[in-house]
């Protein structure tokens, strides 16, 4: 019957009855997802799977009509209910969470087809019907945008459905249905379009928008906006593509037809599109690069600045207008006043400031000089009052575009940029500071590689602006060193030494900068200066590297005092470590040639330079010691180092031994015997070393005896006479094993060598008071024969206040070894009498009484020798005798007396001249009546 609707089989309708139940469970529970937080949903590509499949299924139901499913209110409520939450999600979510809103998107397909069961076009009124096109050009839109084609093709298919029912009923329809049915044929050919766009199908996409051309003039001017907005998306993707041919005709036909409608029917939203596909058009002619693309350009942006003023999206028009001319005919000056124009309604925004700054460089590129006049007036124009990070950002791309590759270095491009940085409010942040002298630092150090020291020099001052102060003293220091590289390069040494005078204390403490300091401070000749660089570079972990540059340094310019003073730094610096960077007995043969060097070379005081000489050997003796004690079975410096360094020493003492003071050859000669003992022991003595130390003591004992009887300090006296008693006892112990080895002349003259010694010895024995030494001392000068010895010994016991005991032994010691000896006399033998009586007699009478008697005997024993005791003194040992007896007397001491009467008469009676002075003590004898008692 005509009007009646085809009928379904029974087990097709239950299967499709079925699976919209099925649908409908799932849509609310899905409904229940949503509801809670869709944001938590765990498995949002699960749950896609699950709506295409219910899809697919909903899809094959509603393409034929079906009793007891078609127009279910139920459906329709769940459909809606479905489709609004997806449409408010998608709209709340994220940009970003792509995941969410591929969810919703397929959420409110399934929605749609939930719809279309509940409104079957075939029991569906025509407003209702328009309404279910709407929705799937809606959800098809959705499709594209979002990049699915396959769900778009399923809706439009059922929008074209839906959409032939309708024409069906064209006719009939009241105008106002009409005009909307003429509307979303257009708009479903422009959807169409899209899609075919999407697909890349532009031959179909043309042939969809042409079937729809013809129904444009229907549009209402919300389906214009909806139409043209296709279009422009469509102009724009080519555009970007660079098929500018194609994006030019798409855009002007959104320009057709959203210029076809009135300016106060548009929508905000439509006249902003209207505004979008104007700039979108330009763009794509500036793209073609055709002159006639160019022309139509510029009108077109001509009639933009008609209809809205000079807004900045004309001000960007302009300036792609400019960029697109010939670089030849390029009008810098013009692009630099759009930008200024833009500077002025700047809008404190980002995007605003990254705008401008993007045009500035874009400027700079084709104008390199206007470029950084317009940058500087931005700079100025942000930062005179506050530093933030625009004008931060803008510095930096300041000093990027003059320290590029391709940048011709000026001193006025450098100066310029200096006193511009002098207007701004302050410092930049630690951050922007840094990255600034990165970049200033790139140019200084390629033009220094060059020899271009005052361009380098210029850009090191540009980097020590305060306006980069936070940029940290490691920075500065790097910076001012570059500076003194500089200076040095250009052999400017006044301008070094201001730099260092200028520098902090941190940057002077840095190893390198102070030994760039060290450089100038010995080419000025600052010798304080100098020394603080010394010690600063001495403090660093890599001294070792420093230190011998310094060497170097000084050795290059010939400043040999500081090249000594870097060289005791190195030794300061010594570790006893194997294994080691330094070769200490190098080290120390370096210091010792350059300090002869300048004692040769000086003038009359030589005092220090000598005394440092002095040190250096004594350095030797403490370092062999220390290694010793550290390492018994290592040697830290070998047989012919040893031999270098006492042959050296021994040598300089030796030559200098009558213009130096007597102290430091002692010192000298010292370190010359201790390094002697550092010989291996398995090397067997030698008779050069044994002499070499024989000597050096020798010496050594002589100055020091020098020295103590002209010191006036009691206490540094006795030092000097207890160190030289040492070098003598060890001269004592070497001599005999050496005197093997000598030939007679050369025996002999060590023994008065020797004799000599034990003299000092002797006489140090006495200033000492160790009396117990003195007749031990004796004693080994005997194998000496040698009478000057005891001569001198005598003569220092006497002139020393002895104890009378000590005094009468050592002197009979002396006396007898004298006396022995061939070449002693009468003459002397009695003088030395006379002078232990002197002695004694104060000191204990009774052993002075003993030497009257002894006296007698060698008088007596002279005589009968047909020898003679001298005169003068037998007379005084007698008359001096006599006076002691009356002495004795006077203090009632008669038998005393007696005594040393008798004994007086008895020596008396030795003398030539007569018995004369024998008589005359024996009347004076008589005439003291001793024999008879004393009255009281």
């Amino acid at each position: 019957m005509p009007g009646e609707l085809p009928k379904v089989a029974p087990q097709v309708a239950a299967k499709a009855r079925k699976h919209v139940e099925t649908a409908l469970v799932f849509v609310s529970d899905l409904c229940k997802i949503f509801s809670s937080n869709p944001s938590d949903v765990p498995a949002t590509d699960e749950l896609v799977d699950q709506i295409s499949e219910h899809v697919k299924k909903l899809h094959m139901c509603h393409q034929k009509y079906i009793h007891g499913i078609a127009g279910d209110p139920e459906v329709n409520e769940q459909g809606t209910r479905l489709w609004n939450i997806c449409a408010r999600l998608r709209r709340e979510c994220e940009p970003t969470a792509e995941r969410l809103k591929r969810l919703f998107l397929h959420g409110r397909v399934l929605a749609f087809h939930l719809l279309v069961i509940a409104k079957p076009k075939e029991k569906c009124k025509a407003h209702n019907m328009i309404h279910v096109v709407k929705l799937a050009l809606k959800a098809t839109r959705n499709c594209i945008d979002s990049s699915e084609p396959a769900l778009a093709t399923a809706l439009l298919q059922t929008a074209a459905d839906y959409k032939a029912q309708l024409q069906n009923i064209a006719s009939s329809l009241p105008s106002d249905e009409m005009n909307e049915y003429n509307c979303l044929e257009v708009e479903y050919f422009t959807v169409r379009t899209a899609l075919s766009w999407i697909e890349n199908r532009l031959d179909v996409a043309e042939h969809m928008y042409i079937k729809g051309e013809r129904l444009q003039k229907f549009l209402t001017p919300a389906y214009a906006e909806k139409l043209a907005d296709v279009l422009y998306e469509i102009g724009k993707s080519l555009s970007v593509r660079s098929d500018y041919t194609m994006a030019i005709k798409w855009l002007e036909r959104a320009n057709t037809i959203i210029n076809a409608q009135s300016l106060e029917n548009l929508s905000r939203e439509g006249i902003e599109l209207r505004l979008a596909v104007l700039q979108a058009l330009v763009t794509a002619l500036l793209g073609s690069d055709t002159t006639e693309g160019l022309e139509q350009a510029n009108k077109y942006v001509d009639y933009i600045e008609s209809q809205v003023g000079n807004k900045l999206v004309v001000l960007l028009l302009r300036l792609e207008l400019l960029q697109k001319t010939p670089a030849e005919v390029f009008d810098g000056d013009a692009y630099a006043d759009i930008i200024r124009l833009m500077m002025k309604s700047f809008n404190s925004s980002d995007s605003g400031f990254k705008l401008i700054l993007h045009h500035i460089r874009k400027l700079h590129d084709k104008c390199p000089g206007i470029g950084c006049t317009i940058l500087d007036e931005f700079i100025l124009s942000l930062g005179v009052s506050e530093i933030n990070d625009w004008v931060e950002k803008a510095i930096v791309t300041r000093l990027y575009v003059i320290t590029g590759n391709h940048q011709r270095d000026s001193v006025e491009v450098i100066d310029a940029v200096y006193d511009m940085f002098s207007r701004l409010a302050g410092p930049l942040s630690a951050l922007a500071a840094v990255a600034s002298q990165a970049l200033i630092w790139r140019k200084s150090e390629a033009n220094f590689r060059q020899g271009q020291y005052e361009l380098a020099e210029r850009w090191c001052r540009l980097s020590l602006h305060t306006l980069f102060q936070n940029g940290g003293p490691v920075n500065t220091s790097k910076i001012e060193r570059k500076l003194l590289l500089c200076a040095l390069g250009r052999n400017n040494l006044e301008s070094a030494t201001l730099m260092i005078q200028s520098m902090s204390k941190q940057s002077c403490e840095d190893p390198m900068t102070a030994y760039l300091a060290f450089k100038v401070a010995i080419r000025v000749e600052d010798r304080a200066l100098a020394e603080r660089c010394l010690e600063a570079v001495s403090l660093s972990p890599d001294h070792i590297d420093y230190l011998g540059a310094c060497i170097a340094e000084s050795q290059k310019v010939g400043d040999i005092a500081c090249a000594i003073a870097a060289l005791k730094k190195l030794q300061e610096k010594y570790e006893y470590k194997e294994p080691n960077a330094i070769n200490l007995p190098a080290l120390f043969r370096c210091t010792i040639r350059l300090l002869n060097l300048l004692v040769e070379k000086s003038g009359t005081d030589k005092s220090e330079l000598v005394n440092d000489l002095c040190q250096q050997f004594d350095a030797v003796v403490l370092a062999l010691e220390r290694q010793q004690q550290e390492d018994e079975g290592s040697m830290l410096l070998n047989v012919d180092e040893l031999e270098w360094f006492s042959r050296n020493a021994y040598n300089l003492a030796l030559k200098h031994s009558s213009t130096w003071d007597l102290r430091y050859v002692v010192r000298m000669l010292t370190a010359c015997v201790s390094i002697i003992d550092h010989f291996p022991s398995d090397l067997g003595s030698t008779v050069e070393q044994s002499l070499k130390t024989l000597f050096s003591r020798f010496i050594i004992a002589s100055a020091l005896v020098s020295l103590a009887r002209t010191q006036d300090n009691v206490q540094k006296q006795l030092r000097d006479y207890l160190e030289m008693r040492t070098h003598i006892k060890a001269f004592d112990n070497q001599l005999p094993e050496y005197l093997l080895h000598l030939d007679e002349q050369s025996r002999n003259d060590m023994i008065r060598k020797h004799a000599m010694l034990l003299a000092f010895d002797f006489e140090a024995a006495v200033a000492l008071g160790q009396w117990e030494d003195l007749g031990g001392i004796v004693q080994r000068a005997v194998s000496c024969r040698n009478v000057v010895a005891y001569q001198s010994m005598a003569d220092s016991l006497l002139r020393a206040q002895a104890p009378g005991q000590v005094l009468y032994s050592t002197m009979r010691k002396i006396v007898n070894e004298i006396w022995v000896l061939e070449t002693f006399d009468a003459v002397k033998l009695a003088k030395y009498t006379r002078c232990l009586f002197q002695a004694t007699l104060p000191l204990d009478d009774g052993l002075t009484m003993s030497l009257l008697d002894e006296a007698c005997n060698k008088a007596r024993e002279l005589r009968e020798n047909e020898g003679s005791w001298p005169e003068e003194e037998l007379e005084w040992m007698a008359t001096t005798a006599f006076n002691h007896s009356i002495d004795c007397y006077g203090a009632h001491e008669s038998e005393r007396a007696k005594e040393w009467a008798t004994k007086a008469m008895n020596l008396a009676h030795y003398c030539s001249d007569g018995g004369g002075l024998e008589r005359a003590l024996q009347g004076r004898y008589m005439s003291l009546n001793l024999d008879h008692e004393r009255p009281n």
